[in-house]
């Protein structure tokens, strides 16, 4: 079965509009989506709050034709039986806080059968983050001081860096991380986002790829990773 991964680099809802209606347009016009805020959803009010914002962004995509459902997993419930969703969704928030719970709770191994199974995964920012090889780009966010850095590397090698602003700070520290930790990283900006299908690997919007051998390739809509990296 084909799988097929939405990696956002982040932004608001008008921000990633387009790139989430790619997402909501591979789904089923009647379509059941699991919710795994808990990257952001720390307290009570912070998960009303994601409730209230996957709410407005599901009927944002919405039309006579597509309904969408979902339910929400806070982290402290019951692992579901994921195949019985039309996707996954994973919001953004602290990166680490996401890993720490998707592994104690046993969720990350149930997420990467459900994905090597055919499943259609989204990532918001954190949640694109664990798709990836390393952790080691938002090491800023490990306040607990995790151990582990090592993500789902369900992106041919890659570990993704969210929210990229193509700043000198941003580039430098970038060019740092691929060199320190021998990584190959996308830079992703806000709004853009990388799709993964199958055997292919392509950007949505705009990306850059910073490689362990200090190269850098900037990419545009459409390109695939796989040509900036042997």
């Amino acid at each position: 079965m084909i799988n097929k991964l939405f990696l956002s680099g982040g932004g608001d809802q008008e921000t990633t509009y387009e790139f989430d209606e790619l997402f909501f347009c591979s789904l089923p016009l009647k379509a059941n989506i699991l919710y795994i805020p808990v990257a952001m959803a720390s307290t009570v009010e912070k998960r009303k709050s994601c409730l209230d914002w996957f709410s407005k962004l599901v009927s944002s995509h919405e039309s006579s034709e597509r309904h969408y459902s979902f339910v929400i997993w806070n982290g402290d419930e019951d692992l579901p039986n994921l195949h019985n969703y039309s996707a996954i969704y994973v919001g953004g928030g602290n990166t680490y806080r996401l890993l720490a719970i998707l592994q104690k709770t046993g969720m990350l191994e149930s997420l990467l059968e459900y994905i090597k199974q055919g499943g259609i995964y989204y990532g918001g920012s954190a949640g694109a983050v664990i798709s990836g090889r390393s952790l080691r780009t938002v090491e800023e966010e490990n306040l607990e001081n995790y151990i582990n850095h090592l993500g789902m590397d369900m992106v041919r090698g890659f570990s993704i860096f969210p929210h990229f602003s193509n700043s000198d700070e941003q580039r430098g520290a970038i060019k740092n991380i691929c060199v320190k930790n021998t990584l190959n990283i996308v830079a992703v900006p806000e709004g853009s986002g990388i799709v993964i299908e199958e055997a292919n690997i392509c950007v949505f919007g705009m990306a850059s790829v910073y490689t362990q051998d200090d190269k850098v390739y900037e990419c545009t809509h459409g390109d695939s990773l796989k040509n900036f990296v042997k």
